[in-house]
């Protein structure tokens, strides 16, 4: 039988809870309605005792223990964690125990509508006795985890048979078989982590582990090898394409039954096979992208596609390194996008000369992008670099002679309209800065931030907002609109295995539905 709960703590002590010259508690009484199956009665008188003195811990204990005899443990929880987080370390050892039963208690009362939960709870429960037992010798904290810990123990393996029976049988189709076979294998690690000594739960473990790993070879291996085409996207070139996310979600299933049996030879060479199969795919996919490309009129949409390109081969080569088709697309890939990026740093720079400051200084910075971004997929073409060093020097050139023109002050100027040139000039001359460090320009830097300052404070004062009047502020920071589109400077996305969880397949990380 479950033990009883403890006797109201008096921990050792007369507790004594008053506040001014209110009546102290009759902790005896109190004790001897909970004894009585009436701990609701005696729970009033605690809680407000708790609400007048909130950080007395044995008060706390007393308000935790009647609230646990009362059949309200997460009221009990409460006030027990701060008991135990208050009190010196007799209190708290109580406190811990009496949170060991109320933590069972709660897993108990949603068994049959919540397994989870009451997994959960019941874990917990073991926690908070196994720390009991580590300072005590008392029986009592022993009996209660070695009950708990069986009780445990008992749902665990019943739930892992019943999935993997239900895996077993022959009208259950593939996917819920995975999905049984996994959730049969996470209860037996569980069982065994509860228990390591439980021969059942070893022998479930080893036998389920290898099942699921046999399973997902299986499925692994028939969708690595899809021979399957699907149909181009209205985007892409009209050119049939390999199912290359079927190809993925085999390899994964593979890379996940190869963690399973890493010594399996079987597993092995299927996933060696999966895996070339899915670099082939995205290599041809990148073949693919990079014809599609020279279709496309605008700079900006040639961009996105040799990015696409170079990141679909790319995670052919993250998983096969040494794979000769996918190297030489991605040499290809590179080619091409350094070749693009500097037609269009060229052209940028070129037309460059017949716009304003503020529109020069736009243009020039996204030259420089484009060719340091070319120069850094083909850095054995020299005019790059050669050219990012000339573009530099006009951009810093232009930067100075705008950030000159915003520090002059113009007459009639509006105190808004100051704010909104001098956060132009400390815009400039922070690019200036970044690009040319120099004692010149961090002095202008520093004097137009101190006149900036001021006039925010001005305007605070005078409770304005800051004005934004064109022909004043460079936007520095915006992209010019047109057919070119913006330079796409940000690297591809680098695939991570495993990123998403400690499997790779989905049918490993879905969540659980035992």
């Amino acid at each position: 039988m479950w033990p009883q709960v403890n006797r109201l703590g008096l921990v050792g002590l007369v507790m004594m809870a008053s506040v001014g010259s209110a009546a102290p508690l009759d902790i005896a009484a109190l004790q001897t309605l909970v004894t009585n199956g009436q701990a609701a009665a005696a729970l009033a008188p605690l809680a407000a005792a708790v609400e007048r003195d909130p950080d007395d811990a044995r008060l706390l204990y007393d308000h935790g223990v009647a609230a646990y005899a009362a059949g309200a443990y997460e009221e009990a929880l409460v006030s027990l964690d701060r008991a135990e987080a208050l009190g010196n370390r007799k209190v708290a050892r109580k406190a811990r125990f009496q949170k060991g039963n109320a933590e069972y208690q709660l897993g108990q009362s949603v068994r049959r509508t919540n397994l989870e939960e009451t997994i959960a709870r019941w874990r917990e429960s073991i926690r908070q006795f196994a720390a009991v037992v580590r300072e005590t010798d008392d029986p009592e904290p022993k009996a209660n985890f070695e009950f708990v810990r069986r009780e445990l123990m008992a749902v665990l393996l019943a739930d892992a048979k019943r999935n993997r029976e239900e895996a077993n049988r022959k009208d259950t189709p593939l996917s819920q078989k995975l999905e049984k076979l996994r959730n049969a294998f996470e209860r037996y690690t569980s069982a065994k982590e509860t228990d390591p000594e439980s021969a059942e739960a070893q022998a479930g473990e080893q036998e389920t582990r290898d099942e699921l790993a046999d399973a997902l070879m299986k499925e692994g291996t028939r969708k690595s090898q899809t021979s399957r085409l699907v149909p181009p996207r209205p985007n892409e070139a009209p050119i049939p394409r390999p199912d290359f996310k079927e190809i993925e979600e085999g390899v994964a299933m593979l890379e996940d039954a190869a963690q399973l049996k890493p010594k399996d030879p079987d597993i092995q060479e299927a996933l060696t096979e999966g895996k070339e199969r899915m670099a082939d795919a995205r290599t041809f996919n990148a073949r693919i992208l990079m014809a599609q490309e020279q279709q496309m009129p605008w700079p900006k949409e040639k961009l996105a596609v040799l990015r696409m390109a170079k990141e679909s081969v790319e995670k052919a080569l993250d998983k096969v390194p040494d794979h000769k088709p996918a190297k030489e697309t991605l040499e290809a890939v590179n080619r091409r996008l350094a070749q693009v990026m500097e037609e269009q740093a060229d052209q940028l720079a070129e037309q460059a000369d017949q716009q304003s400051l503020e529109q020069q200084t736009q243009m020039l910075g996204q030259s420089l992008d484009f060719y340091q971004q070319a120069g850094e997929l083909q850095p054995q073409q020299k005019q790059l670099q050669q050219k990012a060093e000339q573009t530099q020097d006009r951009l810093e050139e232009a930067l100075a002679k705008l950030a000159d023109r915003l520090m002059q002050q113009p007459r009639n100027e509006s105190m808004e309209q100051q704010a909104a040139r001098l956060e132009g000039a400390e815009q400039a001359l922070s690019q200036l800065e970044g690009l040319e460090p120099s004692p010149e320009t961090a002095g202008k830097l520093q004097q137009v931030s101190e006149q900036l300052d001021g006039v925010r404070q001005k305007l605070a004062e005078q409770g304005k907002p800051m004005g934004q009047p064109g022909g004043q502020q460079p936007q520095l920071a915006q992209t010019p609109q047109g057919p070119m589109g913006p330079p796409m400077d940000a690297p591809p996305r680098v695939n991570t295995p495993g990123a998403k969880g400690t499997w790779q397949s989905p049918v490993m990380n879905r969540a659980q539905d035992y």
